[in-house]
């Protein structure tokens, strides 16, 4: 493949997956509302958020009470923190769990629901159909940035793109293969970059058992 064809690939690519994010732009989470009583902090606004982002306000406390390494209790549509904290740690605390249980891995949309299989907790995306089993969000920045142009790695193939192309995800990149066949597993040498998509070749492919 010539480099006017990797081009015009990952600039294709590029706009498609572009297109797919667009649901991720339009979910506006509420800011906290706190108020502080005594060395008590109260987010009036906690059913709103979590009514926004789609998940258990039972789950989100929990994620909340680990993360701040205090206890929480909720009460009605407020959470009570017992400890005083700032509007813009729990801001920040919240968007960690939208990056961990909320957000596809794939295709950054947040319409995406949570199942269990086996022991696995999987994140579904209802938006690009792809299926992770859930990290935490410290494990994937750890990973981000790391794919290189010129490289080689390992990857799954989870979906088909529109163009009949192996689509996988790799440390915060969306990856491009063509000729790949879904659920594969392949070796890829990344071939052009730009932004967050890549396009990769085939240089092995997984011996199926």
């Amino acid at each position: 493949m010539s480099i006017d064809s990797y081009e015009a690939l990952l600039k294709r690519s590029e706009n498609v997956l572009s297109k797919s994010n667009l649901n991720q732009q339009r979910l506006q989470i509420p800011e906290p509302d706190v108020i502080q009583e005594g060395k008590l902090t109260i987010v009036r606004n906690f059913a709103d958020i979590t009514d926004m982002i789609n998940r258990d306000p039972r789950h989100i406390a929990k994620f909340l009470m680990t993360e701040f390494g205090i206890g929480v209790t909720i009460d009605g549509r407020r959470l009570i923190i017992n400890r005083k904290i700032s509007p813009d740690q729990i801001s920040k605390k919240i968007q960690k769990y939208m990056d961990s249980f909320v957000k596809c891995y794939e295709c950054g949309s947040p319409d995406t629901e949570i199942q269990k299989v086996g022991r696995t907790y999987l994140l579904v995306c209802k938006a690009c159909g792809a299926q992770h089993p859930i990290r935490v969000a410290t494990e994937m920045q750890k990973e981000e940035n790391t794919v290189e142009e010129g490289k080689i790695y390992t990857v799954e193939i989870s979906k088909i793109g529109s163009s009949g192309e192996g689509r996988a995800f790799l440390r915060g990149v969306n990856i491009v293969v063509p000729g790949a066949k879904r659920r594969e597993t392949v070796k890829v040498l990344i071939k052009k970059m730009r932004n967050n998509t890549a396009i990769a070749e085939i240089v092995e492919r997984e011996q199926q058992s």
